[in-house]
């Protein structure tokens, strides 16, 4: 939405009355409204819900939904931390926890709406071709980094973590060449050194499979292979429900795919851990 603001000043003259009303508020209150229902809007500008639908369809978009999406996903990657907590919307002590499960089913069906099968099996015969796997994923999303590193390094073999513990990234990927794989978490607001490593990784040629945002324009020259989600949360930290979902799908479909090697790998890990890691009560 990097010309959202341009673009109602492009269209303020053909506006009427009302649509003006509801222009000069958003210009003035755009953070303040990501996250208010459309009769919560209309109540605070003193419009009707009619009129914020045929404000938002003068700007291009389908309806209010659509435009709240594109103001929120500005937010995600403009607005620091304390003004997204600010800004959070307050819910009834009684409705936080449904209204949050039912925002996480919503990310997990859009996104699953999203995929597309020929970008799904490209990423899946690349991780099982790859040499070598790489995971990555900087602050929050070092969480989902690990987590499908754990998963992927159990049904394949030389599957590595990134970490850059104390800033030793660069060994941690100076054997990475053309023919390896790189699987990149990378989220608004977007790490620089997230984009400096994905950017040294395909100048050696490594395939980088890209698990992102749904509104993916401003990075999808970092990625090869785009998988794009839905993080939209009623917190004020992305949600990652989804691209974990989409990271089970993947470690399942390269098990599915290759059966044997992850039944080796797998006797292999398990030989190891028999050997005194669990407490065995």
């Amino acid at each position: 939405m990097p010309n959202f603001l341009q673009t109602i000043n492009d269209h303020f003259d053909s506006f009427t009355k009302s649509q003006k009303k509801v222009a000069n508020y958003l210009t003035n209150n755009l953070n303040n409204i990501a996250f208010y229902t459309l009769d919560e809007l209309a109540t605070e500008i003193g419009v009707s819900t009619t009129t914020i639908i045929r404000f938002s369809r003068a700007l291009g978009y389908n309806g209010y939904s659509e435009m709240q999406k594109d103001i929120q996903n500005h937010i995600q990657t403009k607005v620091k931390l304390p003004d997204r907590l600010s800004i959070q919307k307050e819910h009834p002590s009684n409705s936080l926890l449904d209204d949050s499960f039912q925002n996480d089913i919503i990310n997990i069906q859009r996104t699953l709406a999203a995929q597309n099968n020929d970008d799904l099996n490209a990423a899946i015969n690349s991780i099982l071709d790859a040499p070598n796997v790489y995971i990555l994923g900087m602050r929050s999303s070092f969480t989902i980094s690990y987590y499908m590193a754990s998963r992927l390094g159990e049904i394949r073999e030389n599957t590595h973590l990134i970490q850059s513990v104390g800033m030793v990234y660069p060994e941690e990927i100076v054997s990475a060449k053309k023919g390896d794989v790189c699987i990149a978490y990378l989220f608004p607001r977007y790490s620089k050194l997230s984009a400096t490593i994905l950017s040294w990784m395909k100048n050696e040629g490594v395939k980088i499979i890209l698990i992102t945002s749904q509104d993916y324009r401003v990075v999808r020259g970092y990625g090869d292979i785009i998988l794009p989600c839905s993080i939209s949360s009623l917190s004020y930290k992305n949600s990652f429900a989804a691209p974990l979902c989409l990271s089970n799908y993947l470690v399942a479909a390269i098990a599915e795919k290759n059966y044997s090697e992850a039944q080796r790998v797998l006797e292999k890990t398990e030989s190891i851990l028999s050997q005194g890691f669990y407490l065995g009560l």
